[in-house]
């Protein structure tokens, strides 16, 4: 018999005679208590006042115990308290009171704060899944394994003393060896007193600590707790036992898996007692066997048919208790409890730093079990193993300082995602990155945009009670991000919008498929009414529809082209999809047209492009006179990328069989002449174009309609006009590219087309003579262009290329002329040239000849 257990009935005698009085409030306690700064109340019983309070360290709870006798020993009693801490100060599972003081008015007691305890976390969101459940088992039996080895019995074992922290780590508290450890049975009082601290009637104590009330000096009424201060023989009879402990762990083991239903009230247990009442009712919700028969051996009425803790646990080793909660959770999950890691930021590193050894003890370290494990099948040992870790990192995410730490607890989640279940991803992770969308760092929030569009696609079932998840919770909690000030979140979210929308359609859609199976089933055969159950789908699409769209439209019309140009690169296709085909016409295409005018931007132009394929594939060939122009436009653009972009969006659009045939032709005279341009991405765009047109072109259309457009490009006939690498074989030289950029950059290159076309005819025999020009300047852009190498063949493709040369300058000089007058628009300073104004040049200085010459010479120079 230990000390501590011995002493602990006479210590709840001599305190069950102190009558409950009026006492003061709990903060009127602290004016004796220094360094403690009262926060708020806890609760008060008959017993104790509770309070919560700061410390240097963190919270604390202290429990204030009026003196109204002053002969009570409690100099012994604070003794035996800091013997008790001393004997639990190893044990990783147990928080003892830690430190005690006595004034004239009060004894008090400290111990660290834990916000939950097992009473409360059974009925807090997110519930407890059954691997938690037995990991919290697990740990409670650990935890009374711990306090007995150390010779220290509880004596009041419940789901309130039962703290559960935010990792899911249990902590026994409010060891009890100053309450009476016999209870008469025909008296309430003595119970209701000590124990029954939550007024809920609720009984977790030991049959065998009921005895006749004949034992004790009974001088009161029913109300009056029982007292006898001098009896040495009620010392002896006052021992805890371990089995009491065990029987009440057992009721507390009950009550976690039967979702907070207790085992016994106190007529229950008395009855209980003598045989009266059978536990069958509540232990059959235990759908757990192995926990039920454990359950059942703990709490059995005859004391000396119990086990130890530390038997329970060997037993149930492999049954109720995963082996990996022995070989590896228990002792990892340990070192978080040392004050070493309080921090959340330094648990989440660490996790990270160990992450690929922690996998590795959850697989069993097998190289068979790490296979099964790379084909996306998780052993069961691996899954509880993660379901205990994840609660461990999701524990930290709300209380991380550190960017390199959060930035980690996202890559853990990114990390351990495939490998969770749906329940998890949807109550566990989800609302933690939802959490870090507001997080002040504009990085982090990106990147839970990116990690929360992957968690999210691997939903592939609806769990019973989040139906709603996703209009009433995820959508309107990332909302804000497309008009986040930062643009690198509303390019995150521009980039991963379309996935989060076909998350939310699939997840739709599995609710509405769930809806269909469980009226079937109900009605036992399909019917016309089983078919759409869910009346609101129609409405519940709509709505999700509009909130998407919302976001959709704004980040279209962001002030960024490069957010524009990501929402088009990463998903416009299956924004088409989502919507449907009049939405994409009506939302999209009709936002995206505009980009085509942002003159300042050719990657948006170019993106136009890549995205237009998909856009037009949805909607299908009525949309190909609406595109016609747009592409036409991207072959004129000034920029080669761009016109890069527009060949290959015409070549996917032809192979898709987009195109109606009279557009073919019309696309093909324009994109023939690009066979000689001088960028060769362009001519392999436009060869590629041309020989998927004759894969979709009969032979007689072939012949007639797309070879006399190639004619003046190649080098000799050729049959195989549906072969890229025959085609690009008997190709002529390009245009030179100094000759191109020349006559492209020319001020009046009409004119100097005009001339080439006099010229050429003269070569036909057309005309006798070419006239010389009659305006100098195109006389002297010709000499120069002539003195670079141009041939006959030169200004024959130049002239081929005419249409789109001539496009191209006019495009160019309206630029020029917007950036002018853009810049004009900010230094005040207005060119009247550029407005079509031209002024009266008066020379005073030199005669006309000269500035004519002068003239000439600037332009040959250029």
């Amino acid at each position: 018999m230990t000390e501590i257990a011995a002493t602990s009935a006479v210590m709840g005698n001599q305190l069950a005679g102190i009558a409950p009085s009026q006492i003061l409030s709990v903060d009127s306690y602290f004016s004796d208590i220094h360094d403690h700064e009262y926060d708020k109340s806890l609760g008060s019983t008959r017993f104790f006042k509770v309070a919560r309070a700061k410390h240097r360290e963190g919270l604390v709870v202290v429990k204030v115990f009026a003196i109204q006798d002053p002969s009570l020993p409690l100099t012994s009693y604070k003794q035996e308290l800091e013997e008790l801490k001393i004997r639990l100060h190893s044990c990783q599972n147990c928080l003892p009171f830690q430190k005690t003081s006595l004034t004239e008015k009060a004894a008090i007691l400290f111990r660290q704060y834990v916000r939950d305890n097992l009473y409360d976390r059974i009925s807090t969101r997110p519930f407890l899944n059954n691997v938690e459940k037995r990991w919290l088992a697990f740990q409670i039996l650990n935890a009374v394994d711990q306090a007995h080895k150390s010779g220290v019995r509880h004596g009041d074992i419940k789901t309130e003393n039962v703290m559960v922290t935010s990792w899911n780590w249990v902590l026994l508290t409010d060891f009890a060896s100053f309450k009476p450890t016999y209870l008469p049975e025909d008296n309430p009082a003595d119970f209701n007193y000590f124990f029954d601290t939550s007024r809920r009637r609720t009984c977790y104590i030991a049959p065998e600590r009921f005895v006749d009330g004949s034992m004790f000096t009974t001088e009161s009424d029913q109300n009056t707790p029982l007292v006898d201060l001098t009896n040495n023989n009620q010392r002896s009879r006052g021992e805890l036992k371990q089995a009491m402990d065990i029987f009440s762990a057992g009721c507390v083991v009950a009550e976690l898996f039967s979702e907070g239903v207790p085992l016994f009230d106190l007529s229950q247990l008395l009855a209980y007692r003598k045989g009266l009442f059978q536990t069958e009712h509540v232990l059959m919700k235990i759908e757990d066997q192995s926990i039920r028969e454990l359950v059942g051996q703990m709490v059995q009425r005859e004391p000396e048919k119990r086990l130890t803790a530390e038997e329970y646990l060997k037993q149930q080793r492999g049954k109720a208790f995963p082996d990996i909660f022995y070989t590896f959770l228990q002792p990892y999950m340990a070192q978080f409890a040392k004050e070493t890691f309080q921090s959340a930021d330094e648990r989440v590193l660490v996790i990270r730093k160990d992450l690929d050894n922690i996998l590795l003890n959850l697989r069993g370290g097998s190289s068979s079990s790490s296979q099964e494990s790379s084909e996306g099948v998780l052993s069961s040992r691996e899954e509880q193993g993660l379901i205990v870790l994840v609660s461990v990192i999701t524990s930290c995410l709300q209380t991380l300082h550190s960017c390199d730490s959060k930035f980690a607890a996202l890559e853990l989640t990114l990390h351990l995602a495939p490998r969770l279940g749906v329940d998890i991803l949807l109550d566990r992770i989800t609302p933690f990155l939802l959490h870090f969308c507001n997080d002040p760092v504009p990085r982090v929030r990106a990147q839970a945009v990116r990690t929360l569009a992957k968690v999210l696609a691997l939903v592939k079932e609806v769990p019973r009670n989040d139906v709603n998840i996703y209009p009433e919770y995820i959508l309107p909690g990332i909302a804000h991000l497309a008009q986040d000030d930062a643009t690198i979140v509303r390019l995150a979210y521009a980039e991963n919008i379309a996935h989060l929308a076909e998350s939310a359609l699939r997840f739709l859609e599995l609710v509405q498929e769930n809806n269909v199976n469980t009226e079937q089933d109900l009605s036992g055969e399909d019917t016309e009414e089983t078919l759409h159950p869910n009346e609101n789908y129609d409405s519940e699409l709509q709505a999700l529809h509009e909130m998407v769209q919302q976001k959709v439209v704004t980040l279209l019309s962001d002030s960024e082209n490069i957010v524009k140009q990501s929402l088009m690169e990463n998903g416009i296709t299956r924004l088409c999809v989502f919507f449907g085909r009049q939405k994409a016409n009506d939302v999209l295409l009709s936002h995206m047209i505009t980009f085509l005018n942002d003159k300042n931007d050719w990657h948006l132009r170019g993106a136009f492009f890549d995205s237009i394929v998909g856009v037009a594939a949805y909607v299908g060939w009525q949309s190909s006179s609406i595109l016609k122009p747009l592409l036409q436009q991207g072959l004129s653009d000034t920029e080669e990328f761009v016109i890069y972009k527009a060949l290959n969006a015409l070549t996917c659009m032809c192979q898709l069989g987009l195109l109606q045939k009279p557009h073919i032709y019309e696309f093909v005279s324009d994109i023939a002449p690009f066979l000689c341009h001088p960028n060769l991405w362009i001519r392999y765009g436009a060869v590629g174009f041309i020989t998927v047109v004759a894969q979709h072109l009969n032979v007689a259309d072939v012949y007639c309609k797309l070879m006399p457009h190639l004619n003046p490009f190649i080098t000799q006939p050729i049959i195989q006009i549906d072969k890229e690498l025959v085609l690009l074989s008997v190709l002529k030289e390009p245009v030179s590219r100094s000759i191109f950029d020349y006559a492209l950059r020319s001020k009046d290159i009409a004119s100097l087309f005009r001339h080439l076309l006099l010229r050429q005819k003269k070569r036909a025999g057309s005309i006798p003579e070419c006239p010389t020009p009659e305006d100098p300047a195109i006389a002297q852009l010709l000499k120069k262009l002539l003195s670079q190498g141009m041939t006959e063949s030169e200004e024959d493709k130049l002239l081929a290329l005419k249409d789109f040369m001539l496009k191209s300058n006019k495009a160019k000089a309206n630029m020029g002329e917007q950036n002018h007058l853009g810049e004009a628009a900010q230094t005040g300073v207005i060119d009247l040239a550029t407005l079509g104004i031209t002024g009266r040049q008066v020379d005073l200085v030199k005669p006309k000849a000269e500035a004519e010459d002068k003239r000439d010479l600037l332009l040959i120079s250029s």
